[in-house]
C-alpha cells in the first residue's frame, strides 16, 4: 500500500468538506472493495475519509410506502430487516447471498453502490 492520511469525521458536512478539498481523497465504508484495491496498488488516495462514525448514514427507515437505506448500512442488516423482507424480498434475499459471512458483516450497501461496478450485486440487481 501507499502512504496516506486517515480522517474519521462525525458528520456528513465534515466528510463532504474533506472529500471536496482533494480529488484524490477517497471515502471508505466497509472497505471490502477499497482495501484490496489499495493492497494491489490500484488506487492511490492522498487520504481516506472513514464514514463509519457518521450515525446519520446508518440504518433503515420506512415512511409510508418509502424505505430509506443509509449508505453505511451493512449487508446483513439489509438481509435481516423485517421492512425490507416485507416490501422488497428480493433485495433481502440478494443481500443474504453476497460474498461470504465476513463480507456481509463488514460491507455496506453504500460502498457497493458507490464503487459503480456494473457487475456488483446491488447495481446488477
Amino acid at each position: 500500500m501507499y502512504d496516506f492520511d486517515y480522517h474519521k469525521p462525525s458528520s456528513v458536512a465534515d466528510a463532504v468538506k474533506l472529500l471536496s478539498a482533494d480529488p484524490d481523497a477517497r471515502p471508505i465504508s466497509g472497505g471490502q472493495t477499497l482495501l484490496p484495491a489499495l493492497k494491489h496498488r490500484l488506487n492511490r488516495p492522498t487520504y481516506l475519509v472513514d464514514l463509519s462514525g457518521i450515525a446519520e448514514l446508518k440504518g433503515i427507515k420506512r415512511e409510508g410506502d418509502k424505505i430509506t437505506i443509509g449508505a453505511m448500512t451493512k449487508h446483513y442488516e439489509v438481509e435481516n430487516n423485517a421492512e425490507i423482507k416485507s416490501a422488497i424480498p428480493a433485495l433481502a434475499f440478494m443481500a443474504g447471498h453476497l460474498g461470504d459471512v465476513q463480507v456481509r458483516n463488514r460491507g455496506t450497501i453504500g460502498g457497493s453502490v458507490a464503487d459503480n461496478d456494473p457487475a456488483a450485486d446491488y447495481p446488477a440487481a
